[in-house]
């Protein structure tokens, strides 16, 4: 289903932007008009300016995270973990300790 661009109000006197916010639960889109200038209405974000001070905005890139789970820290230290298994595995089939095939994983700096 397509979102609707434009909302008519006052008994089709005013034409403005129908804010673009979505409802988890039901999925239609929300009802209200959206700030001048802005795609989503003040409930959904749209009297936000984000952070403005170089502090803040430190704070919110150290805090991002991939879809709330992990952040860049612990991704990094994953792939070092990895990378120190893959150096292992290799260490060991040269020996002859492991044989058959190699287990499948992706490359070292590809995406998680």
């Amino acid at each position: 289903m397509e979102k609707e661009q434009f909302l008519i109000t006052l008994g089709g006197r005013v034409r403005c932007r129908r804010c673009q916010a979505k409802a988890k639960n039901s999925g239609l889109q929300c009802l209200l008009p959206a700030i001048t200038a802005k795609r989503v209405c003040r409930v959904h974000g749209g009297l936000s300016q984000g952070p403005i001070t170089p502090e803040g905005k430190e704070r919110c890139r150290a805090a991002k995270t991939i879809h709330g789970e992990r952040t860049q820290e612990a991704i990094e230290q994953f792939r070092s973990k990895m990378l120190e298994l893959q150096n292992i595995e290799t260490l060991a089939r040269s020996v002859g300790v492991i044989i058959g095939p190699k287990t499948k994983r992706k490359k070292h700096g590809e995406h998680l």
